[in-house]
């Protein structure tokens, strides 16, 4: 998969049929990455409901697309879904899964949500504790800001 700074490369599409039984557009795709214009930060934005299994396939997708490019910074924007995962399931996410990623140590994600949805939170703080860098954001101005200002 090759990312360019100015545009959008789907990654993964799914087969299914949206509604009208009609393909083609968003409806039909799981996810999307792209890379952002300032080149510094990968973009997944989420169209389906957020399972353990589901967010691994898409943080890899995006962890990847990151790697290419010597990236170390991604926004994941789920304000259209919800986190359907047990509080079990989430744990054993950041504790198991999140490893297979091979993120780098300077890694950060934000994660943009819907203000009025909670169900990412625990996720955050679980990563957190188990010593990744991430954050929920519901202004997604500040979770760039937050992604682009360099390391300290």
């Amino acid at each position: 998969m090759q990312i360019s700074a100015h545009c959008c490369y789907t990654v993964r599409r799914t087969t299914r049929k949206g509604a009208s039984g009609a393909r083609g557009g968003k409806a039909d795709m799981k996810f999307e990455i792209s890379l952002a214009e300032t080149g510094k930060y990968v973009r997944c934005t989420v169209y389906e409901p957020v399972t353990t299994e589901f967010a691994l396939e898409f943080g890899k997708a995006a962890a990847e697309a990151s790697q290419q490019r010597g990236i170390s910074r991604q926004l994941y924007d789920v304000r259209a879904v919800r986190n359907v995962s047990s509080v079990y399931h989430n744990y054993d996410f950041a504790y198991k899964d999140m490893v297979n990623l091979e993120l780098e140590f300077d890694n950060r994600a934000a994660i943009l949500v819907d203000p009025a949805d909670r169900s990412h939170d625990f996720i955050e703080v679980v990563s957190r504790n188990a010593g990744y860098n991430v954050r929920v954001f519901i202004d997604e101005q500040k979770a760039i800001e937050w992604l682009e200002e360099e390391a300290r």
